[in-house]
């Protein structure tokens, strides 16, 4: 059987997919890890954790770059890398550039595709931009559709993909999540100092804790400078309220924060971009979380944290109609009304919910990809083809 690649670009890739890493490898399937580096420092921050080093790196990323560069890039490497490995499946995941860019790849040259956290949909195509296009293309091309939800997996059916190439496995999110969160109990994982101390003086003090996060494209023009508002604003009002905020490095971002002024706030603690394991702890620790990011959404949720969506339009309602998530968009009324009603709730702690996974998805994805993959490999031999054995992965000849 020649290989198996992943392909990931951002950090939220690499955490869904480098958990399916170890569990193909551990099943003795031979499984590549591609890194494209659309966001390269992101990327290494989850390897570093993870403790793992991917096959092939692109390192496509450069100060600036827009989609057009990012599109092209992963498309061209990707048919070279392609070519050359000649793979039996590519495995990609969610809605990113790279994903839709090394999907198409595979496409082009007739190579089998799977999409894992496939059947999320807004129903906008401007909202999330470019991911709502992004995951439409990979859904009209993916040969297995790994879909999370019992929803999104009613989106694959309702836009006509075949009944028995989607599977509803749950979120590889959530396994990364459990993975993380018991190296962080049983302190095998070494947490950022600044951040400790801070949670712990919180604690100390009583004062409810808040992770904030915003960075979303589509509010870039007016958006982000609602929230920042909005949150200033109740910063203010509750001084007994403490906010974490890893900024996002896009200029946009930046912009929307010296303009709003909330680093000026001493219960507001600015910093860079955060580790991987640093955020889990503090999704572990906070009160409550309010984001326009998808994947804490999931993560917050899984903990048993509410959560104010910072955005229009979500492609996971579940966590909304459970009631564990408010979605207000960045309109600055409905976020002060959530954020009070909230601070005034006894308590917002929730229990752990499983409405994105339960940990297991990855066992269940290569599971099916064993059984499906074997099917495909008989279906080859008998087309003339075979392929060679593990000694000579990547090497295909023809039968005589």
């Amino acid at each position: 059987m020649s290989p198996i690649i992943l392909v990931v670009g951002t950090r939220a890739e690499a955490i869904k997919l480098i958990p399916l890493y170890f569990e193909l490898k551990k099943e003795k399937l031979p499984a590549l890890l591609c890194a494209t580096d659309q966001h390269l420092e992101m990327l290494k921050d989850v390897f570093s954790v993870f403790d793992v080093t991917p096959d092939f790196s692109f390192n496509i990323m450069k100060q600036n770059q827009d989609l057009f560069h990012v599109t092209t890039s992963v498309l061209k490497e990707t048919k070279s890398l392609y070519q050359k490995i000649k793979p039996s499946l590519v495995i990609v995941h969610g809605d990113t550039t790279t994903t839709m860019s090394a999907a198409l790849s595979a496409f082009y040259l007739h190579i089998p595709i799977a999409h894992v956290e496939a059947g999320l949909r807004t129903g906008n195509m401007q909202s999330p931009f470019p991911e709502e296009m992004n995951r439409k293309i990979v859904g009209q091309i993916a040969n297995y559709h790994f879909s999370p939800t019992a929803f999104s997996t009613a989106n694959l059916l309702a836009e006509g993909v075949p009944r028995e190439n989607v599977f509803c496995t749950g979120n590889p999110v959530v396994d990364a999540l459990h993975w993380v969160k018991e190296k962080i109990i049983n302190k095998k994982i070494q947490i950022d100092s600044t951040l400790q101390n801070l949670v712990t003086e919180c604690k100390q003090k009583n004062k409810k804790m808040i992770l904030l996060t915003a960075h979303r494209r589509e509010s870039f023009n007016g958006g982000l400078l609602r929230i920042f508002n909005s949150v200033k604003q109740f910063a203010i009002t509750h001084p007994d309220v403490f906010i974490f905020y890893p900024t996002h490095p896009n200029p946009n971002v930046q912009k929307a924060i010296n303009e709003s002024g909330i680093t000026s706030l001493k219960n507001i603690f600015t910093t860079k971009q955060i580790l991987y394991k640093d955020l889990i702890y503090l999704l572990m620790n906070v009160n409550w979380v309010a984001t326009d990011s998808g994947g804490i959404q999931e993560e917050a949720v899984s903990l048993g944290k509410k959560v104010i969506a910072l955005r229009d339009f979500t492609e996971r309602m579940e966590g909304v109609w459970e009631g564990s998530e408010v979605l207000v968009g960045t309109n600055e009324q409905k976020i002060l009304n959530t954020l009070e009603q909230f601070y005034n709730e006894q308590t917002t702690k929730l229990s752990p919910s499983t409405i994105y996974g339960d940990g297991k998805a990855c066992t269940r994805i290569v599971s099916i990809l064993k059984e499906r993959l074997n099917n495909d490999v008989e279906l080859i031999d008998n087309k003339h083809f075979i392929f060679c054995n593990k000694n000579s992965i990547g090497k295909r000849k023809e039968a005589t």
